[in-house]
């Protein structure tokens, strides 16, 4: 069986000093290698909590730099290349126009992903 990152000890800390109804627990965490180390979390209740670390771990993981600068390059790239070959300029607007609602729409993701 496939070793994996695994919580063996939560304990509940107390109350949120800032948000009202939710409560702070510190979570021991086991490395693959054998190491441990403690993870503050909150949540309404323990498996909120744990729920919530999870979903920081899983989105501070992906590599969205390598995905935008691949998009925005070939949104921008390739439609260059079509309007210099066609001497039609409306294909490098609509390149800058996609790029700018791309953006957009990442920084919505990126806001959405990092909220805590």
């Amino acid at each position: 069986m496939k070793q994996r990152r695994k919580a063996i000890e939560g304990k509940l800390i107390g109350e949120s000093k800032t948000s009202p109804g939710y409560f702070k627990y510190q979570f021991t965490i086991l490395e693959v290698d054998g190491t441990t180390h403690e993870v503050p979390a909150y949540g309404k209740d323990m498996e909120d909590a744990l729920e919530r670390l999870v979903w920081v771990e899983r989105t501070e993981k992906k590599p969205y730099n390598i995905m935008v600068i691949s998009a925005l390059l070939t949104i921008i790239v390739v439609p260059s290349i079509i309007a210099a070959m066609t001497s039609n300029p409306i294909w490098v607007l609509g390149a800058l126009g996609l790029a700018t609602l791309y953006g957009i729409v990442m920084v919505r993701v990126d806001k959405y992903f990092n909220k805590k």
